[in-house]
């Protein structure tokens, strides 16, 4: 059948019921008011896609893939823009789903007055909960470098009258200033995926790159001294580290973080197991976060599965 011919076959409904709802007709009897009722593929594919089927085996393909801003209220008083075309992370906020181990843990750790740094904000979720804990006398110092991440964030200051509290920059956090090539995905429905390229690699396929400025955290005024380093920066973690020796020698902060050991190698070159052992050097013993909490001990790197840890002073 040549391309551009509209004619539906029989052919065009089993492959649609197989790609679009992972099974075939019930019968042979579904098949021909599916011809009748749709002149094309557009047709026909729109016809699954709004079906009660489709939309219960595909929860979030059945939404929006465009950019739809809305705001939620994450805690008692506090609003946050987020985008349900980011499936994995704006709908998962919407629904109360997202990070919530992460969120008790850093809840119940910061106190009024507290000065806490989020790096890798990304639409400011954490640095929202940071600051309303932390409250008008707190400081919580923010950085994210994709610009329609950091975009929600701005706005979410502005929606909550927290610019008295935060000041966010639109940078990555590294082992010391300037520049570094970011790359993120073309098309994609999770925001959450961008990372800093190490020297001499190039991006995923699919993957534009765009040079950020690299700020040293050593090399900030920051009021101290820092109670919390929350760290999402995909794999980029031994920079952020490497750039705060100072903070972490002298404030000693707790440190919240991501064990990601495909990211830690593709943006850091560097194992799990070489990451450990910076964190060990560094004076801090690795944990699990379990149920909002300091849970046990991490023994031994995770191979690859992505693991929520927390840093804590040795001594």
């Amino acid at each position: 059948m040549a391309h551009d011919d509209p004619t539906l076959t029989r052919e065009h409904v089993i492959w649609a019921y197989r790609l679009l709802l992972d099974r075939d007709p019930e019968s042979e009897d579904v098949i021909g008011p599916k011809l009748a009722g749709a002149r094309t593929t557009a047709e026909l594919r729109h016809h699954l896609m709004t079906s009660a089927e489709f939309r219960d085996k595909n929860p979030d393909f059945a939404r929006t893939n465009e950019a739809t801003v809305v705001i939620k209220e994450i805690a008692p008083g506090v609003r946050l823009l987020i985008d349900l075309s980011d499936h994995v992370i704006g709908l998962n906020i919407l629904r109360g789903h997202y990070e919530q181990d992460e969120i008790r843990f850093v809840r119940g750790l910061l106190r009024p007055g507290d000065s806490a740094i989020d790096v890798g904000a990304h639409i400011g979720f954490f640095t929202m909960h940071m600051a309303d804990v932390a409250g008008p006398s707190g400081r919580i110092y923010a950085f994210e470098p994709l610009d329609r991440n950091a975009d929600l964030l701005e706005q979410s200051i502005a929606e909550n009258g927290f610019s008295d509290r935060i000041r966010f920059q639109r940078a990555a956090a590294g082992a010391a200033a300037g520049t570094a090539a970011l790359t993120f995905p073309v098309e994609t429905l999770n925001s959450g995926g961008a990372y800093l390229l190490r020297d001499g690699s190039a991006p995923l396929a699919g993957n534009q790159k765009k040079d950020v400025p690299v700020v040293a955290l050593d090399g900030l005024d920051l009021r101290r001294p820092v109670r919390l380093i929350k760290m999402d920066v995909e794999g980029a973690e031994p920079q952020v580290l490497r750039g705060a020796a100072g903070i972490l020698q002298a404030d000693k902060p707790v440190i919240l973080s991501e064990l990601h050991p495909i990211q830690l190698e593709r943006a850091s070159g560097i194992t799990a197991a070489q990451f450990l052992a910076q964190i060990a050097a560094f004076g801090y013993r690795a944990h699990h976060l379990a149920n909002g909490a300091i849970g046990a001990p991490i023994l031994s790197a995770p191979v690859d599965a992505l693991v929520s840890a927390v840093f804590v002073p040795a001594a």
